[in-house]
Order: C-alpha cells, then structure tokens, then sequence
C-alpha cells in the first residue's frame, strides 16, 4: 500500500494555469483556490494497490499496480544502490516547459519542450520515496510517498518488522501517539518495547491525512508528556527523541536537537512546522520538544538528505490536540512558562515517556 503525502499534481497545474489566464484577462477576476489536501485524498482513492520489488543481484526494480477500473500492470527499471538503506533510479526524458491553458482545447498545453531529468531515491527501512524533477538549475520536489515496507537495516533483528517507530505516552492510562503510517500496514496489532518487555497495543483513533494515530497499552507509565501552551516560534530550540532505523543502530533512545526553522511545513501545511534538528527513519512519531519538556509537535518526515541538509517536518502540537479532543481522550498542557529542565530531568522524562513502537 502506498500513501501519496505531497507533490505537484496535474489538477494543480491545470488549475494554476486556469488562474493565470483568468488574472491576464481581467487583473480583478475572481480566482479560487487551490484545494491539496482534497486532490491527493483524490489521487490517494484511485489506488488499488501499488508494490515494488528489488532484486539487489540483477539490480531491477520491479513495480506492479492497479488503479480502480483498469487493468493491473507491470513495469521495470535499473536502480542503483547508494547505501545499505536507499536506492536510486534516474530518469532522462523529453518534457513539456511553460505550461499554459489552451480555452479551445480545454487542456494544458505547453509552449515549449526542454530535457529534463527525475531522480527516485526510495529510503527502505521507512518506506519513503521521494521525486525530484531537474530541468537546468530548475530543481522541483514532484512528490512523496510512504509505504509500507518489510526491509531493516542490515544487522537489524527487527527482519520480520513490517513498521517501526517512536512514540510517547500522553497520560497514565496507557495512551500513546504515534504516526499513522507506522501502524497502517500492521497484519497484526502494534507493539510497545515497555520495561523491556514487547506489549500490544489497541489502535484507539487514527487521522490519515494529518499522519497521527492513538493507541492505548495495557501499561502504567512512570512519566508522560504535557502539551505546551505556548505558540511555537522561529528560532526557537527543540529536542528530538526517538529510535531512529528502528533498534539496528541499538536500543538506546536517542536524542538530536536543533531550532524551529519555519511555522508551516511543506506546501504551506499550517499543521506542521519546519526544525533542523536532524529526524531519521524510525523517528517518526517521536516527539519534538522545548527546553522545558513539553510537546511542540510530532516527527513525521524529512526531506532527501541527499538534496537537502535539516529540512524535517513535526505535526504542531495544537493539531494534536484537536485530533484527542475529537476522541475525547484526556492529556494534559502545560500550565506554565516555558523554563529549561536541565539535561538530567530532561533525559528522565523523555526516558520514561518515550516508547519504541513496532508490528508484523
């Protein structure tokens, strides 16, 4: 199963390029906007399914899909392997360049052809591919996917993994958040690594389109996280924690830290915001907070570290907290200023808030 999470979609062109004619037509024409989340949803339905396969020897990817109301195919492709962890393929084609919209045809039509390249960097261990289109200097994100995947890290003993991340309890009841596309592949149900000991957890809620999900733990936990109840800021410091490529690095929980670097996240997704704090597969669903111990937002993603350099993305706290609200599940936020904890109280909370969550 696939999850198209972002990206440039042709209805988005199409309606850009209507817009455009509109504007030139009459500079106080009336324009709408442009509607993402509904169109991916859209694109997001059609799928039937989508599964790739490498083959490391011959180093072909094989892709089999089906959209609703048409036939399955197949398709093949060269790769390259550039670690132990992502795979690439390049492709070289003709395209279109300055697209406009032709009102005779009633379709987007291009006044020009230009050589442009894509590269597919496919990160294994978080099922996460990216796109990137080049034309020139011209450099595009075209779109990301999360997938589920049954790869681990070379020495890892999570091999019959199919999701792994972090989570973080939010009361003493047991409930915690994590991502929602760490659980949604599960045959089984979720898992928490809790005093050592792998216990099930009950999925409670989910939100696809915001990527969170709440499970509950038959499990009593010495510490939880409090929501802050201030407004994230620019250049404000945060602290990461989670597993990052699940327990084949170790067990150990583990730390980044870094500032806010932006208040929406990517293609101006007001529920998210922008940190470079360094956040890795199998940080997902970690939490990201202040000096002061209290959630700021939720690790969900990160741009190609190939492309870009701490460009990460967390899922605001506040939106959080209308997903627990809507389920009406108890947290707790925090009912003073922001103070630093100390590096010893910190570690303590997060140690004992912070759970490495995994299924089959």
């Amino acid at each position: 199963m696939v999850s198209i999470i972002s990206g440039k979609t042709a209805s988005e062109i199409v309606h850009e390029s209507v817009n455009k004619t509109l504007k030139e037509k009459d500079k106080d024409a009336k324009t709408s906007p442009y509607n993402k989340k509904e169109e991916l949803a859209k694109i997001n339905d059609e799928v039937v399914y989508m599964d790739r396969t490498f083959d490391t020897e011959s180093k072909i990817l094989t892709f089999n899909a089906q959209y609703k109301g048409e036939e399955p195919f197949e398709n093949k492709w060269n790769f390259e392997i550039r670690d132990k962890n992502t795979f690439t393929i390049v492709s070289i084609v003709e395209a279109g360049a300055d697209p406009f919209y032709n009102e005779e045809t009633k379709k987007v039509d291009f006044k020009s052809t230009r050589v442009r390249y894509s590269v597919t960097f496919y990160y294994l261990s978080e099922g996460i591919v990216e796109k990137y289109n080049y034309a020139g200097r011209h450099k595009e994100l075209l779109s990301v996917q999360k997938c589920r995947t049954n790869y681990s890290l070379p020495g890892s003993s999570e091999s019959q993994d199919i999701a792994s991340g972090s989570g973080f309890f939010i009361n003493r009841q047991g409930y915690f958040v994590t991502n929602n596309h760490v659980i949604a592949e599960c045959r089984s149900k979720s898992k928490i690594t809790f005093n050592k000991k792998d216990v099930e957890a009950d999925l409670i809620a989910k939100d696809a389109t915001l990527d969170i999900a709440l499970l509950k733990a038959d499990v009593r936990p010495k510490n939880f996280l409090k929501f802050s109840n201030e407004r994230p800021e620019k250049l404000q410091k945060v602290i990461v924690a989670g597993y990052p490529f699940g327990k084949g690095l170790s067990d150990d929980l583990k730390f980044t830290q870094g500032i806010i670097s932006s208040l929406k996240g990517y293609a101006d997704n007001s529920n998210e915001l922008q940190i470079d704090a360094a956040i890795n597969p199998g940080n997902s669903g970690g939490p990201i907070v202040n000096e002061g111990g209290n959630l700021v937002a939720v690790a969900v993603s990160g741009l190609s570290k190939d492309i870009t350099e701490g460009i990460n993305f967390g899922i605001k706290s506040s939106s959080v907290m209308n997903f627990l609200d809507v389920n009406s599940i108890d947290y707790t936020y925090s009912k003073s200023s922001t103070f630093s904890f100390g590096n010893k109280k910190l570690n303590k909370l997060l140690e004992e808030s912070t759970v490495y969550t995994f299924c089959n």
